[in-house]
């Protein structure tokens, strides 16, 4: 019997290492996020909202940043140029945080400029802006140039005779020097490993950001008045979709609120138990995976500019780092290209079709196939697997060693397969693997009723799996007709 050791437990989720494939995605989707909003919402209203005749006046900014520990860097007489350089900068340093160049640099002047800004006129700002602001504060903190970065690519190339305890060394050489200055900034390993505990940071900050938005929606309920308030009332998403200002399209108010009362219920459950779904690893795909249907719905509905991304942002610190390094092809600081392995039946018309489509959606080119028939193979690759239940269903193998049949294989395959990706998230909403399964059960099943076959020995092969169990001697059977098949194949053509 394993008892757990709490104490173990914790400082294990604050020490050991975890991959830095995680870090990087976070990295590149906050940066994007920032060079975007700022390209297309902050510059082209600079002198509007931050300039000395914009929205906000000189007194009142003045009166702003005086209390609460709050600062600027932006002085409020500066021209609109000088304000559009410092946007251009903002720009730059999201640029250089999306590529991963002079990593650490650029995150820190993300985050001094942006707190500028919002500092600057604090009336435009909404719950999106503050979320974003933290969010890069967060950034700042990780080693996020350690994978999927330019700074990474240097390192390797570049700066790898230096050797990090050479720091004597180091200190000798002059300041001009490449290596000096690469040591110096870099602070990260290469190795495809980092730190967790500034990841940890903003994995417990998404949770209690959700956690307390729930709580907080439960502020409504007056058990002495009989009022619940717009939330626990079911009435919240119907007003907002019919909110004149943040709505974007006004065609859900001729409908009844009670049509949109579950939806406010479930997303005032999922918020608050938010916390544990995606501590327990069985909901953690399931929770995500209506996180991101919910906040893609609120965007698609709702004028909320980047909160949504925002959000989701966090998403990948959660996703198991195996899935970012098959989707980026290979390990950070390992030349080996990550390659799944991919079995189908040689001899069913279906199983060949679904294998040419997946080979031409694999546009990253990380699938291998091998036939079910080929014995050798399959068993050094899958010795847990019998040749019977290959038979049944298909099988992949994933590079880090695990394998999936069926419904199972599909859901593993797809998130690298680039078509795929939008249906990712559907694949892991409860009851989709139930209903998954059994669809693609009954479609192996009935097979020889909806394959075209080209030669006798396709039509047998079929035949013998129409029924419901593939036995012994259904097995032996299919052994002998496949020898006869190659046999065939093998034969000298006659004239």
């Amino acid at each position: 019997m394993t008892v757990l050791n709490p104490f173990k437990t914790i400082r294990k989720f604050w020490t050991q290492p975890v991959r830095a494939e995680l870090v990087a995605a976070f990295r590149i989707s906050i940066g994007l996020i920032v060079l975007l909003d700022t390209s297309f919402t902050l510059l082209p209203y600079a002198g509007d909202w931050f300039g000395a005749e914009g929205l906000y006046p000189v007194d009142s900014f003045r009166y702003f940043v005086a209390r609460d520990w709050r600062w600027s860097l932006i002085d409020p007489g500066w021209s609109v140029t000088t304000l559009q350089l410092l946007l251009g900068l903002l720009i730059a340093c999201a640029a250089f945080t999306t590529v991963g160049l002079l990593t650490r640099v650029a995150t820190v002047g993300m985050w001094v400029l942006l707190v500028s800004f919002h500092m600057r006129n604090p009336v435009i700002l909404n719950g999106g802006d503050v979320l974003l602001r933290s969010t890069v504060f967060l950034l700042m903190l990780m080693p996020a140039g350690a994978s999927w970065s330019l700074d990474n690519v240097i390192r390797r190339r570049l700066l790898a005779p230096v050797q990090p305890g050479a720091a004597r060394k180091l200190l000798a050489l002059p300041f001009t020097h490449a290596a000096y200055w690469g040591e110096v900034l870099r602070g990260e390993s290469s190795t495809g490993w980092v730190r967790p505990w500034s990841l940890r940071l903003a994995q417990i900050q998404l949770c209690v950001v959700y956690f307390f938005t729930g709580v907080d929606k439960l502020r409504g309920i007056n058990f002495v008045n009989g009022t619940y308030g717009d939330w626990a009332g079911g009435h919240a998403v119907f007003k907002a979709l019919n909110h004149g200002t943040i709505s974007r399209f006004a065609v859900f108010g001729d409908l009844p609120w009670w049509l949109f009362a579950p939806a406010t219920w479930i997303t005032l459950g999922w918020e608050i138990a938010f916390p544990l779904l995606v501590l327990w690893r069985r909901t953690r795909w399931y929770s995500l995976s209506f996180g991101v249907l919910l906040h893609v719905g609120i965007w698609a509905t709702m004028e909320v500019t980047h909160f949504s991304f925002t959000i989701m942002a966090f998403y990948w610190l959660f996703v198991p780092a195996v899935i970012l390094m098959d989707m980026a092809g290979k390990a950070t600081g390992s030349s080996e290209r990550r390659k799944y392995l991919l079995f189908y039946d040689g001899m069913c018309p279906i199983c060949k079709k679904s294998q040419r489509t997946v080979r031409c959606l694999d546009w990253l080119k990380r699938f291998e196939f091998a036939d079910v028939h080929d014995r050798t193979r399959a068993e050094a690759e899958l010795p847990e697997v019998t040749y019977g239940d290959m038979l049944k269903e298909m099988y992949v193998k994933r590079p880090d060693g695990k394998w999936f049949g069926g419904y199972d294989a599909f859901r593993a395959m797809a998130p690298v397969l680039p078509l795929c990706w939008p249906l990712v998230p559907f694949m892991w909403l409860p009851g989709a693997r139930f209903i998954g399964k059994r669809v693609y059960k009954w479609v192996a099943r009935n097979r020889y009723k909806y394959a075209k076959c080209d030669d006798e020995f396709c039509s047998l092969h079929l035949k013998l799996l129409a029924g419901n169990e593939v036995n012994d001697e259904v097995v032996a059977k299919i052994v002998d007709l496949h020898q006869k098949y190659k046999s065939s194949q093998q034969a000298p053509a006659t004239g």
